[in-house]
């Protein structure tokens, strides 16, 4: 188990929880899948969990499942993560893969005690785009890369579908960008459409150059012996990145808790906890592609944003156009509402403590969404419309109610002052329900029309949703030391989930762990000063996987709007049903895992390393293959297995010295981590590569090693021919071009059957999954001032930059020419 406390996300500008972990826990991997602060972001805890179901952990606020992008981080008292099966066993059916534990900050005893604090930050991106936006190095490198695609067999007569192209008008291109005092644009007198020889840098024109954020804090607490109360508040708000009509995000949390001391051996707490969060995203339209695809097939830098007479040119309107018209968005509202009461109660002088929860809270998230058509001008005085063809209005809801119990007791007793023993049992019930409802309508009345019934259209679409689950399970923990010096536990945990069949929903799986603090031995002579606390950890278990949908195990109809036309109507039809295997079931991981841990240099040097195996089996995964003729799709059930060898250390330097008689405290912390994860069984007995098989490490990509570059037309005549790899062109191969490997000694450069043992000439040439991913974390603070840095990352990982190598509009890569030599000359290749 690792633990950080509060100090780790104090005085940070971070929107959420999970900005402030990232490189704190080693093999904590959080993962973030874009930059919206709305996104909620995935915890892993030692690397690859399964290739089945989810993977990642269970995140528990107080106890109860939550989401910890609506948590305000003022809040936190700590944040602990369980890794091993020994340690999260007893959370269940969710917690197989770890378990994050939140923990806010209580209701303190004392005086009223006020706090306030407020951030106000600036933020820019660290890493931009590097492109081009000179327009005839960009004219030429777009002639030469559609010339090249089409084997120079002809050129571009446009640049897609915005601009007319031909050699005269790149010539001019070229004349206008040597002398700049020659105008940009100008009116064809034939056509009427405007003729563009900008420089546009259209990542400029879509964002800015920073974004601002603040975040404000306020707290109030005190009590008594007899009562307890909190009050806590937060506001925070941050501006977008675009230019024009940027996204908005806003967050409120409000925190109630306190506590009733009712008799000596009854109390009762409650925790109230209500957050709300706006977003306003600016939606690109385009022709239904995103922004980066959008640049990339128009966003050429020879048009520019605006035309003369002030309209967006075509260019414009077909990439950022939806922006700056400003009227294509989506605005999400999100409301959360958890409420907690507990009871505690204790006898038999406090060795028996009785303990009771329930929590209810409901999710609640809102979204309109406006698509309306930008218009622009490509013939002077004609305006014209691109974007959606439909106009339209949509609007959705989604409502998560979850209801969570937990009775549990434990019996605390000792013998002889040596024998300790801690006894724990308990019942765990949850329940979730979630509601969707979606409409849409085309046919807007007007452009700035906000609500549904301003769509008058025919083209109507609803849909909604309804899933429930639930899950229980009754568990045990059993511990016992000796003198604090040798210790074992035992767990055990029996999990039921309505995600499975009847005869299928219940399981049992235990755990042990054992401990030894060898500095508590009698020949342990090492001063404590020197080093102290050191103990060696053992662990083994297992834990059930039940994050499958929850209707997994039913024969579903799904049904459709048939494309003929009967009798004046298109009919509802069904469609078979997928076949479910027998004996859906759980799947299991069990974790074996050893570590050290040790204080050293008057425990100023803290030290945690462990080693670990993770074996995770009856994955649900596809089956095995099917005739064609069995009439549906191939089932899928508990055929495969992985798994995971890895290690972690963490270390943690903490200390202070006088600076001008005045403390200086500062804090260093180190984390390493590193995993390997292998399929030991699958259902591919042909082992394709197009799909995962037996023996294969996770990760691995497979591709042609690449010798050079051909460097003459001779050289390519008397190499192997490439021209069987698989390509959207031709294929065909000129000096420049990227020169493979023959690893298979024929004179043909291709994949074979693409599979393993007759892959031809494709051999493992990296692996997407990171190595050595490490955190350094440094903070100082003196008289009333800190100052904190992290930094986080990986090495030894692998990525193919497909994008990258193609010709995508203004990106710099595409246009970079790679130089050869050949004959001691230096030879341009050309992009392709």
């Amino acid at each position: 188990m690792d633990q950080v406390g509060q100090e780790v996300l104090q005085n940070r500008p971070i929107p959420n929880l999970a900005q402030g972990l990232v490189g704190v826990v080693p093999n904590l991997n959080i993962r973030m899948f874009d930059g919206k602060p709305t996104q909620s972001p995935s915890f892993n805890v030692r690397g690859t969990t399964s290739i089945g179901q989810q993977g990642s952990a269970l995140v528990l606020i107080d106890g109860v499942e939550g989401d910890p992008r609506m948590l305000n981080p003022q809040d936190i008292e700590s944040i602990s993560v369980l890794k091993d099966a020994a340690s999260a066993s007893i959370y269940g059916a969710r917690a197989v893969f770890g378990v994050v534990l939140i923990t806010t900050k209580p209701a303190p005893e004392g005086k009223m005690r006020v706090s306030y604090s407020a951030n106000y930050s600036i933020k820019a991106p660290t890493e931009v785009p590097d492109n081009i936006v000179d327009s005839y190095p960009w004219a030429q490198g777009f002639s030469d890369a559609w010339s090249r695609w089409n084997d120079n067999g002809s050129t571009p007569t446009a640049i897609n579908k915005t601009i007319s192209f031909s050699p005269t008008y790149l010539a001019e291109i070229k004349r206008r960008w040597e002398d700049p005092s020659l105008p940009r644009v100008e009116v064809n007198p034939t056509t009427g459409e405007y003729q563009y020889y900008y420089s546009t840098d259209w990542y400029k024109e879509l964002y800015k150059k920073r974004l601002s954020a603040q975040d404000h804090a306020l707290s109030i607490a005190g009590g008594t012996d007899k009562a307890t109360y909190l009050l806590s508040g937060r506001f925070n708000n941050q501006d977008g990145l675009f230019r024009y009509n940027t996204d908005k995000y806003s967050m409120y949390n409000f925190r109630g808790k306190g506590g009733v001391q009712l008799t000596p051996w009854l109390r009762v707490d409650n925790n109230t906890e209500y957050s709300q969060m706006k977003y306003h995203q600016p939606l690109n339209v385009g022709e239904g592609s995103g922004i980066y695809r959008n640049i990339a097939d128009e966003g050429h830098p020879l048009a520019p944003l605006l035309n003369p007479d002030g309209t967006l040119s075509f260019s414009a309107a077909y990439t950022v156009g939806d922006y700056y018209y400003g009227r294509n968005a989506i605005d999400q509202t999100q409301r959360f509402l958890k409420n907690q009461t507990a009871l505690k109660a204790q006898f038999l002088e406090k060795a028996l403590t009785i303990k009771a929860n329930m929590t209810f809270q409901s999710t609640d998230l809102a979204t309109s969404q406006n698509r309306v058509q930008v218009p622009y001008s490509r013939t002077k005085g004609v305006i014209g419309y691109t974007g959606t063809n439909t106009n339209d209005i949509a609007e959705g809801r989604n409502t998560i109610n979850y209801l969570a119990t937990n009775f549990y007791a434990d019996y605390v007793k000792s013998f002889n002052n040596a024998h300790n023993f801690t006894l724990l049992g308990g019942f765990n019930y949850e329940r979730s329900v979630t509601t969707n409802l979606a409409a849409q309508r085309n046919g807007i009345v007007y452009s700035g029309a906000d609500d549904i019934n301003l769509a008058l259209g025919q083209s109507i679409t609803t849909q909604g949703g309804y899933k429930k689950w639930a899950i229980a399970g009754g568990f045990f923990r059993l511990n016992y030391n000796f003198r604090e010096r040798y210790l074992l536990e035992v767990n055990g945990r029996y999990d039921g989930s309505s995600k499975f069949p009847t005869d299928q929903q219940w399981a049992f799986f235990p755990s042990v762990s054992a401990g030894w603090r060898v500095s508590e031995e009698p020949f342990w002579k090492v001063n404590p000063k020197i080093i102290s606390n050191v103990k060696v950890r053992a662990s083994y278990g297992s834990l059930g996987n039940g994050n499958i949908a929850p209707y997994a195990f039913y024969e579903k109809f799904g049904i459709t709007q048939s494309g003929r036309v009967i009798n004046g109507i298109r009919p509802p039809v069904t469609s078979m049903p997928g076949v479910v295997p027998d004996g859906l079931t759980w799947e299991t991981s069990t974790t074996a895992n050893l570590g050290l841990d040790f204080y050293a240099l008057n425990s100023r040097l803290q030290f945690s390393g462990d080693i670990y195996q993770r074996k995770t089996t009856d994955m649900f995964t596809v089956g095995p293959t099917v005739p064609a003729v069995f009439g549906t799709s191939v089932p899928y059930g508990n055929y495969a297995d992985l798994k995971t060898n890895g290690w972690e250390l963490s270390i943690n330097w903490d200390d202070q010295f006088n600076m001008g008689s005045k403390p200086f405290h500062y804090n260093v912390r180190l984390t390493l981590a590193d995993y390997k994860a292998y399929i030991t069984k699958y259902n591919n007995p042909d082992k394709n590569l197009t799909d995962s098989y037996e023996g294969q490490r996770v990760g691995e990509i497979w591709g042609y090693r690449v010798e050079g570059l051909f460097k003459s037309a001779a050289e390519i005549a008397d190499s192997p021919s490439q021209s069987n790899i698989p390509n959207t062109n031709t294929r065909k191969n000129y000096p420049g071009d990227l020169k493979f490997r023959n690893l298979d000694g024929d004179n043909v450069i291709y994949q074979g059957l693409n599979r393993v043992g007759n892959s031809g000439d494709k051999t493992i040439i990296g692996n997407s999954e990171p190595r050595y991913t490490y955190g350094v974390n440094l903070s100082g603070d003196w008289n009333g001032f800190f100052l904190g840095a992290f930094f986080q990352g990986g090495t030894q990982t692998e990525l193919v930059p497909i994008l990258r190598s193609a010709f995508l509009g203004p990106v710099q890569p595409a246009l970079q020419r790679l130089p050869t030599l050949a004959s001691g000359q230096h030879v341009p290749g050309r992009a392709g």
